[in-house]
């Protein structure tokens, strides 16, 4: 089990490492109580940490344990057992300082792979130069997404990395009414279509017999300019 309140030592189990279904979220704010609530609805036990008594009292109860503290406190840390976590993601992201400090402490550790919020593009860079595993910047990812949705016929829009994406979009006539293999996609196009919902159904994934047919919603993958152009497609 987890502690209950930072304090002695002997709250932690010492020298063992949490199991990998285990994850600590620093900052439990709206995107950190979010990120905490998905990850119990998934099946995980989370640690949340927080300075505001408000937002631990809401959240009690909801998570496995929930506790405030000062988390840019390393000692605080330890006793809490943070540094025996597989995962750990600092949510904070009004106190830019704060942030960086969490981050800084957490690197001291052997373990924890660590996710952390940027909320300016200076921010991002500072967690990306202390050597922060995997740096989040949430509204410039929806400022990004929502330009594709604007733009054209696309339904979704997800960057799996730079210049590469999966897209949702509706099924083009020209690939309607005839199986997947026999259509050349990845030449004619340079896409794959990896998954397909028909209405009222959930999504499955392609297979090369697959036949697609008006209202259909598909999943797209490839570059992005190809795969946008691909959604366009009338």
């Amino acid at each position: 089990m987890f502690p209950s309140r930072p304090g002695s030592a002997a709250h932690r189990p010492s020298g063992r490492r949490r199991s990998p279904g285990t994850v600590a979220v620093i900052g439990l704010g709206r995107f950190g109580a979010a990120l905490a609530l998905e990850l119990m609805r998934n099946g995980a036990e989370v640690l949340g940490i927080d300075l505001d008594e408000g937002i631990v009292q809401e959240l009690n109860g909801q998570l496995t344990t929930v506790v405030r503290a000062d988390a840019t406190q390393e000692q605080v840390l330890r006793q809490l057992g943070v540094d025996e976590f597989e995962k750990v993601v600092v949510g904070i992201g009004s106190d830019v300082q704060a942030s960086i400090l969490v981050a800084s402490r957490l690197l001291k550790f052997a373990h924890p792979e660590i996710w952390a919020k940027a909320i300016t593009t200076p921010h991002a860079e500072i967690l990306e130069q202390l050597g922060v595993h995997h740096v989040i910047s949430p509204e410039r990812d929806m400022g990004v997404r929502s330009a594709h949705l604007i733009q054209g016929r696309v339904l979704d829009f997800m960057a799996i990395d730079e210049g590469f994406a999966l897209i949702r979009c509706p099924a083009p006539e020209t690939v309607q009414q005839r199986p997947l293999d026999t259509l050349n996609i990845r030449r004619s196009y340079g896409v794959s279509i990896v998954a397909v919902r028909r209405p009222g159904q959930g999504w499955e994934a392609t297979e090369p017999g697959t036949v697609l047919y008006d209202n259909d919603q598909i999943l797209v993958t490839g570059p992005t300019a190809e795969a946008e152009a691909f959604s366009d497609l009338i």
